[in-house]
């Protein structure tokens, strides 16, 4: 301990450079305390990195700490949900399938045959489905939407194991302005007599409009058509000197 005699002759002898007593860990670490001859006072303190030499603090009651700017959170997040700016909504609408538009389909329709439930072995039965374009509106997926079917083929089944498949559904003789038992583009010869089962399946291609315009379904619905009866008869000539009208016991009568 210095006398006063001693601290007079130090204070009287002037300003003394400050003594660095700190270790490099403490330097780091801010940590680091220092003493100040002005050659009136001696002054005591320590600095932290970036704070000053003493000096007080308006927000610390002059501890030499310097206080940080607080630091600010994580940018806005543009949340749609809470009525951010530049939203848009994106409704995605899967694809219909044939199973999708099955209850907008038509009704099965019925098939019609010239003659009308007879006809004779070698000579065209002319066969008729009449089956247009068919439109129907309903909700498919929560959303309004009008179905389109186009009938695209049809395919006639004789009931003899034979098929045909047509671009229409034909037409009638008299439509055609043809003679009955005149081939037709739908019509079919039985080589044999007998009862056949006939039906016809139409084929239908479909579309579907939710507002923006058509787009195609996948693939061809088939819709069958009822079966019929048609009996197939045998027709024999033979050469008569009368009809059977003049005589019903005559040949072939």
């Amino acid at each position: 301990m210095l006398t006063p005699v001693v601290l007079i002759a130090a204070l009287l002898a002037g300003p003394v450079p400050a003594a660095n007593t700190c270790s490099a860990i403490q330097q780091a670490n801010g940590t680091c305390t220092y003493a100040e001859n002005t050659g009136t006072t001696v002054e005591v303190g320590a600095t932290r990195p970036g704070g000053g030499s003493g000096g007080s603090d308006s927000g610390r009651g002059g501890s030499g700490v310097e206080q940080k700017p607080e630091e600010s959170g994580p940018p806005a997040i543009n949340d749609c949900r809470r009525g951010g700016l530049n939203c848009y909504t994106i409704e995605v609408i899967r694809q219909p399938t044939l199973t999708d538009v099955a209850s907008f389909a038509p009704a099965s329709l019925p098939l019609v045959d010239e003659p009308g439930g007879v006809g004779l072995v070698g000579m065209p039965v002319n066969f008729v489905v009449d089956a247009q374009t068919h439109t129907a509106t309903g909700e498919l997926f929560d959303l309004p939407v009008t179905v389109r079917f186009v009938p695209a083929s049809f395919i006639f089944r004789h009931g003899d194991g034979t098929t045909r498949e047509t671009a229409s559904g034909g037409q009638s003789w008299a439509a055609l302005g043809q003679a009955q038992f005149s081939a037709t583009a739908t019509s079919h010869a039985y080589a044999a007599r007998g009862t056949y089962s006939a039906s016809a399946v139409v084929r239908y291609e479909a579309d579907v409009d939710f507002g923006n315009g058509w787009v195609a379904v996948p693939g061809l619905l088939e819709i069958p058509t009822s079966a019929m009866d048609i009996q197939i008869l045998e027709v024999r000539t033979a050469l008569v000197n009368k009809t059977c009208l003049e005589n019903p016991t005559g040949v072939g009568c």
